[in-house]
């Protein structure tokens, strides 16, 4: 999982471990002062929860990104947004999820065609949609 924010990031870490704390997640995040999060054994199955800033150099079969709706206030024209887009969609070797909150598609994720990102139309999903590529 790839998050806009350190918050989001702890939020998901404590969600999983109480819902399905098999799923063993691991957290990092460069903002930590002791060596907690600040190590990840990727050798290790399980979930990785990391920050847009740091997923650069690194690949995963699957990838959500939970949070896009957070890009909606920039330009989807930004050069920095887009660049930061590239390097989160680029870390998926195999799946990559997109997700969000609220009514209406971000404008980055709304650009791309149809054909190539699956929409989910599902009315219990109402709150958080998510969106695949393959």
């Amino acid at each position: 999982m790839i998050a806009a924010s350190t918050h989001t990031q702890f939020s998901l870490l404590g969600s999983i471990h109480n819902r399905a704390p098999r799923l063993k997640p691991q957290l990092y995040t460069s903002q930590s002062k002791g060596g907690t999060y600040r190590k990840l054994d990727l050798g290790r199955p399980g979930i990785v929860i990391g920050h847009r800033r740091s997923a650069k150099g690194l690949a995963f079969d699957t990838v959500v990104v939970p949070d896009t709706h957070e890009d909606a206030p920039t330009d989807p024209t930004s050069a920095a947004l887009r660049m930061s887009s590239y390097v989160m969609a680029t870390r998926a070797r195999r799946e990559l999820h997109l997700g969000y909150e609220g009514d209406a598609e971000p404008p980055l994720p709304a650009q791309v065609n149809r054909r190539v990102l699956q929409r989910g139309e599902d009315e219990r999903l109402r709150d958080v949609r998510p969106a695949m590529v393959n």
